[in-house]
């Protein structure tokens, strides 16, 4: 008896040749719309590509301006020139205003130090209570807490 019921369920066709079959005889009746829903999908896969290829260019030139910015501070640390420390902040300031994230955040707490320099307090602690406020990163969350906290003690 169980030999019998294996043999029928052999002799069934295969679920997987079934389907293989169903979308030859799809592709075959609808050659027309099957041609442009590959085009589509092709379209598609490129702009995704296009778009991933556009950001990692974007993220890269973002991390190139803060390294100059933050070599440009090492500079004013070394000789305390202005020009250095007026390059640094307009550096700065762009990547504030046109990065996202992580580097935004950064180059805010280095916008702070700037100001703290300048004599700004009442600036560099807005900046500091911006980024603790809004940045997702618990190291900048921190440096930006641990500079208020110095700011209120004095």
């Amino acid at each position: 008896m169980a030999r019998k019921k294996e043999k029928d369920i052999i002799r069934q066709p295969d679920i997987l040749m079934q389907a293989y079959e169903w979308a030859m005889m799809y592709i075959r009746e609808n050659t027309r719309q099957c041609i442009y829903g590959l085009a589509a999908l092709c379209i598609v896969a490129a702009a995704v590509a296009s778009y991933f290829i556009y950001s990692h260019y974007q993220d890269r030139k973002i991390q190139y301006q803060l390294s100059r910015g933050i070599m440009a501070m090492d500079v004013y640390a070394q000789t305390r020139s202005k020009a250095e420390i007026a390059k640094a902040e307009d550096i700065f300031q762009k990547i504030a205003a046109h990065a996202g994230g992580k580097p935004r955040y950064i180059s805010k707490l280095y916008l702070a130090n700037i100001n703290m320099i300048e004599g700004k307090r009442e600036d560099a602690l807005k900046m500091y209570r911006d980024v603790s406020k809004n940045s997702s990163n618990d190291t900048l969350t921190y440096l930006a807490n641990q500079a208020i906290q110095n700011l209120e003690k004095k």
